[in-house]
């Protein structure tokens, strides 16, 4: 490069020797002046451009600077998003708010599959979400691998589940037996969650299922939600009008007490905001009853309506929530020695999930009504909607059930519950001697925080078992849970 310095130098004086020499010879004219002036100043700019890019030449290479490395708090957590990032987040999900339900985080969580009214949902910054490209929508997709491990002190009649429903009553083989092992994986799930947060209306489609679609073999896939939510309008099979998911307690055992309502059908419900805290839902939904028909072995179910109800939800915030929900039925039977029949069946149900204290939750059920025993969590084992009386006609059974729960933060990491529930169940007298009668169930447990997404708990519960006959059964068993979930 100073090579091409020299040379321009020497162009320089070369112009100027032969204007100097023009000039000896004869004066110069104007135009002859000005060419002179513009040749000297290309000349100038020529040799300032090679000396800035000899400059550049000579100088030392820059360095960028290191790039640091993102924050990992714990083995699974994603790494901490900038300021400026969560800042274009918050800017762009205008349509979304914080619900005022607190998510527990229970061992067998009951609450990330609920469908939530209006544009709230449990976690506003959707942790875990991939956005599918070239579209408006993200994606989650949470494997939960689950084991649990049991002990009884007699036959349960379920080596599953803790199910009351199905405990050996006295006088039948299965009763006692002497201690039993068992462990299972069936409570492990597969979640896909879908969302729009920059659109109008909640947009949300979701699913999940475990694999207890079988009571005699591990492993048996089973669907639990497959739904879609847009405008307040909830189409598909989910949680039923009549259940309340927020108001499930903690426990270990992944069947759960025997006095809530389990009624996961195929819905179309609409959800109307009242107030900020008020929330009013309407449902039309599949009956799926349980009738008894001992009396007529050839007889077999009708529904001449679909099942048809309301719940109304009180959010207030830090306090908790409440739901009453009501549900309206028509049972029916066809036979060849009891004619057709249909009765009218409902039921009331008052739930809810109080916060005490910051460590403290109270839990609770209240449910009754006549025609609904199919719904409940134990009763639903059995044909308890409906039966046949003496006279051959079709009669709703009475259902009551009752279940109180309390759970203690002891630290972060650590917390307990303690469970009771009782349903009791009013019979015909054409119904079977071992026909359900009444049960309890009671449970206390530790949970462990490992991590913040692997957790393990330890459990004692207890199940009582009385059939129309006045037989009846208990047992103990122990159980150690161990749930692991990549997302919140």
């Amino acid at each position: 490069m100073k090579h091409l310095v020299v040379v321009g130098i020497i162009g320089f004086a070369v112009t100027l020797f032969a204007g100097a020499a023009r000039t000896s010879a004869q004066p110069a004219s104007q135009q002859e002046v000005q060419e002179l002036k513009r040749a000297l100043e290309a000349q100038e700019e020529s040799i300032r451009v090679l000396k800035q890019r000899i400059n550049e030449l000579e100088a030392p290479p820059r360095v960028p600077p290191p790039t640091p490395a993102p924050v990992v708090t714990e083995p699974g957590a994603a790494p901490a998003p900038a300021a400026e990032a969560e800042a274009r987040m918050r800017e762009a999900y205008t349509h979304v708010r914080q619900s005022n339900i607190t998510d527990r985080g229970n061992l067998d969580d009951k609450q990330q599959p609920a469908p939530r009214p209006l544009d709230y949902t449990l976690d506003p910054q959707f942790r875990g979400y991939i956005p599918i490209p070239f579209t408006v929508f993200m994606v989650k997709f949470n494997p939960k691998p689950r084991l649990d491990m049991m002990f009884d002190t007699d036959n349960a009649g379920n080596d599953f589940r803790f199910v009351p429903a199905r405990i050996p009553v006295e006088g039948t083989p299965q009763h006692g037996g002497g201690e039993e092992f068992n462990a299972n994986a069936n409570g492990s799930q597969i979640r896909v969650d879908m969302r729009a947060p920059t659109m109008e209306g909640n947009f949300r489609l979701y699913y999940q299922n475990d694999f207890f679609g079988s009571d005699s073999r591990n492993m048996q896939y089973r669907l639990q939600h497959l739904y879609g939510q847009y405008h307040g309008v909830v189409g598909g099979f989910t949680y039923g009008i009549f259940e309340d998911p927020d108001a499930w307690p903690d426990t270990v055992d992944y069947e759960g007490p025997n006095a809530v309502i389990f009624a996961r059908r195929a819905v179309l419900h609409y959800t109307l905001g009242l107030t900020d805290a008020f929330f009013l839902t309407l449902g039309v939904e599949d009956p799926d009853a349980f009738i008894d028909t001992t009396g007529d072995p050839n007889a077999s179910s009708k529904f001449r309506a679909p099942d048809t109800g309301f719940n109304v939800r009180w959010e207030p915030g830090a306090l908790g929530h409440v739901q009453f929900s009501s549900i309206f039925r028509s049972l029916g039977i066809q036979g060849d020695i009891v004619d057709d029949d249909d009765v009218f069946g409902w039921g009331l149900n008052l739930a809810g999930s109080i916060n005490v204290t910051d460590n403290d939750t109270f839990q609770f059920y209240g449910v009754f009504g006549e025609g609904i025993g199919g719904m409940g969590n134990d009763a639903g084992f059995d044909n308890s909607d409906a039966a046949l009386d003496n006279d051959g006609d079709l009669e709703p059974l009475q259902y009551v059930s009752g279940m109180l729960a309390f759970s203690h933060r002891w630290t972060p990491r650590w917390r307990s519950t303690a469970t009771y529930g009782y349903v009791n169940l009013e019979n015909t007298g054409m119904q079977a001697a071992d026909a359900y009668d009444y049960t309890h169930y009671a449970s206390a447990n530790v949970v462990y925080n490992i991590f913040k997404r692997l957790t393990v708990g330890g459990e004692v519960l207890y199940g009582f078992r009385n059939v129309r006959s006045g037989d009846d059964g208990d047992v103990v068993r122990f159980q150690m849970g161990l749930v692991y979930s990549p997302f919140d």
